[in-house]
């Protein structure tokens, strides 16, 4: 007992560690571009405008930055209160915490960095200004990770994401730009220009997204295993496959996942593969069962399907919404439905075939799937795609290029993995040297040697003479 708590009191303090280093460096990142005179981030304007108009008016000491922005987040909680009357919960209240303590950190960053020297020139200014974007870039990669407490300007986004229907991005970018108009117009009201609102303001609401994303490309898995958290994704996975464990034991089976290159023909392989089997072939079939799994209607289901034909920006921003039961974007309800739905099938007394959905990894610790990637070279694959879309080769490139970088976006954002990578997979399968009845005959004698191995042929067309 005496062990677990320790254990206990270790986690908790790595992760308060991480939320507080993250506020602070949000709260230097705060002063930076505060003291460029440029303007501050979007959630941050408000308050910034106010702070002048303070220094404006000659106001007492007590009326700082870190004092404006604790005012105007409470005021953002009360503006929560109001979209969401009855869904509003009173753990959401725990964000005036959050508010008070980034709020008295801003107010410690002033006075740690007041040797700075005010900025005598565009140049010196713009210096502070792009000083500030990495900084808070970092601070709300730290701060959020922990998934402790969220500020309050995350906390406005999920009640207009909850009220309008809108995706937590789309409403963030309704919320920022509010703010943008709002701070705007209160500055204009009061000093008849901008001030405490400016290019600045559009700088940082364009870079930080920017290396915030490339930020997490190395630190965020790191990140999470420091403070030993699961995503959001992973965790609604996992307790709504609970129930769907395969049994090994049971009736011998095969499963072949099966990922591609968009253009290498990897929907024609896999359904000629099913064929010759003579097992189900799951593709479009799972989005009608993924629908009914997760309560999102079918046409919904459809054009998130069709997103991912096209580049994906997911925003680290929107993760730790832990306040409100119903924290996931469409898109991972559906990426969990999509996993439940292929774990429930992979329980089934069946051997099938399941085309893309990253199958691979959600089965990937299971002994009955065989997991195939398709590929071919970009000329062969524009050729097919030509043929099949009737584009000319340009629009067969691009759309090449688009597709590939999408699914590797959307496999990256939930498997933590590289798309198309070979350790991933049992075979990867050149298309476009074999051909589609080539590659189909290939991946049937490669799974007959795989099933010579495991003693176990639990189709006849797999048996050995």
């Amino acid at each position: 007992m005496k062990k677990l708590d320790t254990k206990f009191i270790t986690l908790w303090a790595r992760r308060l560690l991480v939320y507080l280093v993250g506020l602070y460096c949000m709260a230097i990142g705060v002063v930076f571009s505060a003291t460029s005179n440029l303007g501050v981030s979007p959630v941050g304007s408000l308050a910034n405008v106010l702070y002048q108009i303070g220094l404006a008016v000659g106001a007492p000491s007590y009326v700082n930055l870190g004092n404006c922005t604790i005012a105007v987040y409470c005021l953002y909680i009360l503006t929560e209160l109001i979209i969401l009357r009855r869904d509003f919960k009173p753990t959401m209240l725990l964000q005036l915490v959050a508010s008070f303590l980034f709020g008295w950190l801003v107010n410690l960053a002033t006075a740690m960095m007041s040797f700075l020297p005010a900025p005598g020139s565009y140049a010196v200014q713009m210096l502070y200004l792009l000083c500030s974007v990495p900084m808070v870039a970092v601070g709300v990669m730290l701060y959020l990770s922990p998934n402790i407490l969220p500020t309050p300007g995350e906390g406005m986004s999920l009640a207009i994401s909850k009220k309008t229907g809108l995706s937590v991005g789309s409403s963030k970018t309704v919320f920022d730009c509010s703010l943008v108009v709002i701070s705007a117009a209160v500055s204009l009201l009061y000093f008849h220009k901008l001030v405490g609102v400016r290019e600045g303001t559009v700088i940082c609401a364009l870079l930080v997204g920017f290396v915030m994303k490339q930020m997490q490309k190395v630190c965020q898995e790191p990140l999470l295993r420091f403070v030993e958290r699961e995503t959001r994704v992973n965790r609604v996975i996992r307790e709504t496959m609970e129930g769907y464990k395969t049994d090994a034991t049971g009736k011998p089976k095969i499963i072949i996942a099966i990922g591609r290159e968009f253009g290498a023909g990897g929907a024609e392989i896999a359904r000629r593969l099913a064929e010759r089997l003579g097992v189900t072939f799951y593709d479009s079939q799972l989005n009608e069962m993924a629908a009914e799994q997760s309560g999102i209607p079918l046409a919904k289901v459809l054009e998130l399907e069709e997103h991912v034909k096209r580049e994906l920006v997911f925003d680290f921003q929107s993760a730790p919404y832990a306040m409100v039961n119903d924290a996931l974007s469409p898109e991972e309800r559906l990426f969990a439905a999509q996993s439940a739905v292929i774990q429930q099938i992979a329980a089934r007394d069946e051997s099938c075939v399941i085309l893309g959905r990253c199958a691979d990894y959600v089965l990937y610790d299971d002994p009955n799937c065989f997991r195939v990637f398709i590929h071919a070279r970009p000329d062969a694959r524009i050729d097919r795609i030509m043929a099949q879309y009737n584009v000319g080769p340009d629009e067969a490139r691009r759309e090449m290029q688009n597709t590939d970088r999408a699914r590797a976006q959307h496999y990256k954002h939930f498997t933590g993995r590289t798309y198309g990578k070979q350790e991933n997979y049992h075979l990867g399968v050149d298309s476009g040297m074999l051909g589609t009845e080539e590659s189909v005959e290939v991946i049937l004698d490669i799974i007959r040697r795989w099933c010579d191995v495991r003693g176990t042929h639990p189709l006849t067309v797999l048996e050995r003479p």
